[in-house]
């Protein structure tokens, strides 16, 4: 899991365990109607995979949500 500014860093290695859990929020800024429950099954060290070595290191420019990971970063987050 990355956590934006200013830490911007991957810190938490997680599990999806359910998803699509009903749920009813709503203010000026925010609707939400599903949760999921995630298990934390590992924590990397701030300075592990920070924005700047995201970029250097595997070809990450920009994180803004979901997505896939290079094999490479895929491996590295497994050590």
């Amino acid at each position: 899991m990355y956590v934006g500014a200013p830490v911007s860093a991957i810190l938490y290695k997680c599990k999806v365990t359910e998803v699509d859990i009903p749920y009813d929020y709503e203010d000026k800024n925010l609707k939400i109607t599903a949760l999921m429950k995630i298990k934390l099954q590992k924590r990397y060290k701030p300075d592990k995979f920070t924005f700047d070595r995201l970029k250097s290191d595997y070809g990450i420019y920009a994180v803004r949500g979901p997505r896939g990971i290079p094999n490479s970063l895929s491996a590295a987050l497994k050590k």
